[in-house]
């Protein structure tokens, strides 16, 4: 497993619209609810498993989709065809509103 499959793995919450920061370095990503920034959660990895920081089973490398199901779940983000979009909706733009 290295940084690309953790790379991979973003791309994929990112599409529930979830906030994702990766740590190269560290093999860890950490996921943010962006609608409650206290709802986040360290996903790390080891050997060929991704892990919560708690220790909790999440899949297996080469598996990155499925992983990113699994973590979207923990978060209530839906799929990524319903995933809550992170900006208000029924606002318009600032420039738009002056």
């Amino acid at each position: 497993m290295d940084s690309n499959d953790l790379q991979r793995l973003a791309g994929h919450l990112e599409k529930y619209g979830l906030q994702v920061t990766v740590d190269d370095s560290a093999m860890r990503l950490n996921v943010t609810n962006p609608l409650n920034s206290r709802l986040t959660e360290e996903i790390l990895t080891n050997g060929d498993q991704y892990v919560t920081g708690f220790d909790h089973a999440i899949g297996e490398h080469g598996h990155e989709q499925a992983c990113a199901e699994r973590i979207s779940g923990m978060f209530a983000a839906g799929t990524p065809a319903t995933a809550a979009p992170t900006e208000p909706a029924n606002r318009p733009p600032a420039e738009a509103r002056r």
